[in-house]
């Protein structure tokens, strides 16, 4: 046992030697971090509502071992995209349906219709982006969305004398859908101190079979 013991454990050591030689030789990374937070404006037209504004919070770092030459740099991001609730309303008017009928006895002449519509679009992105020497930075990637549109109903119910005989505010419907959509982006990071830069971009964004444009102006840091 006493001879035993010492030759299980030189071979153990032994054995393990070329892992712990390789464990310390093994390199950290090369890699840069960066934090960026931009406020936006999207033109949100396409799905029937104006711009709205919102923020953009980013981390990402860049890829200092990877050479695509000319003095430029290859980086990976994902950041939290929020915009605010965008809304819009109208008013119209239409003939009573079949099952509109009276009420308490006074034939309904017009139905007077309010609506209001609200979009609500929030996810996150993750991309590429690639930056050169003169402060130009391209960007594409994926955006996990929900989208979310809410509408809201009053009717009022007239008479032939276009007097109110009653209004019921109908229950909101919503139509809420997630999904990946695709955006490319270009932009400028102008060097204001060692570690600070003011950015502006724009983006183009698929989503729902349309495109819409945002365009952010903020500040990035580096370490």
């Amino acid at each position: 046992m006493k001879t035993i013991l010492p030759l299980t454990l030189g071979l153990g050591a032994a054995l393990l030697s070329p892992f712990v030689h390789a464990e310390e030789e093994l390199a950290p990374p090369d890699v840069d971090f960066y934090a960026e937070a931009q406020m936006l404006r999207a033109d949100l037209a396409p799905y029937g509502f104006d711009t709205t504004d919102g923020l953009d919070i980013r981390l990402g770092m860049w890829l200092n071992s990877v050479d695509i030459g000319g003095d430029s740099r290859l980086g990976l991001e994902a950041g939290f995209l929020r915009h605010s609730e965008d809304s819009n309303g109208r008013e119209f008017e239409r003939a009573p349906e079949s099952n509109e009928t009276p009420i308490n006895g006074t034939p309904i002449d017009t139905v007077r219709i309010n609506e209001e519509n609200s979009l609500r679009l929030n996810g996150i992105t993750v991309g590429v982006v690639w930056q050169t020497k003169r402060w130009v930075y391209l960007k594409g990637g994926a955006y996990i969305y929900d989208f979310k549109l809410e509408n809201r109903q009053q009717r009022a119910f007239l008479d032939d004398n276009s007097d109110t005989v009653a209004s019921v505010n109908e229950a909101p419907t919503n139509d809420s859908q997630s999904g990946i959509a695709p955006y490319l982006g270009v932009g400028l990071a102008i060097p204001v101190l060692d570690k600070l830069s003011v950015t502006a971009d724009y983006r183009q964004t698929q989503l729902e079979s349309e495109n819409y444009g945002t365009f952010g102006v903020g500040l990035r840091f580096s370490n």
